[in-house]
């Protein structure tokens, strides 16, 4: 019998990734998911508010970024403090404030 190729590969080709535990942040997780462009895996067979992502170790990583946490300075430099936003962003109509780093 002569197998079609599918784009991408043979279809013998191997999962290696089956039977490995998917986690969530609530623990054990083993239900449908799906795979974001950026290829990260989230919980359910669609994208909604509600997915969440999903990782192969059990403490993560979790939670994305959030967008008002403190930047950290680049190594070069140090922080000395806040400032307001050179691009002027704003949330709930304040403007952000973000570290402000000198060259050590």
């Amino acid at each position: 019998m002569v197998r079609q190729l599918e784009q991408g590969g043979n279809v013998n080709k191997k999962n290696n990734m089956k039977g490995v535990k998917h986690y969530t942040e609530d623990g054990e997780y083993t239900g449908s998911k799906h795979k974001m462009p950026d290829g990260k895996s989230h919980t359910g067979k669609t994208h909604t508010k509600s997915s969440k992502v999903i990782s192969h170790k059990k403490d993560g990583p979790f939670k994305l970024k959030e967008v008002d946490s403190p930047m950290k300075c680049w190594k070069t430099h140090k922080k000395v403090g806040t400032k307001k936003s050179p691009s002027g962003r704003t949330k709930n109509g304040k403007v952000v404030m973000v570290s402000d780093c000198v060259k050590k």
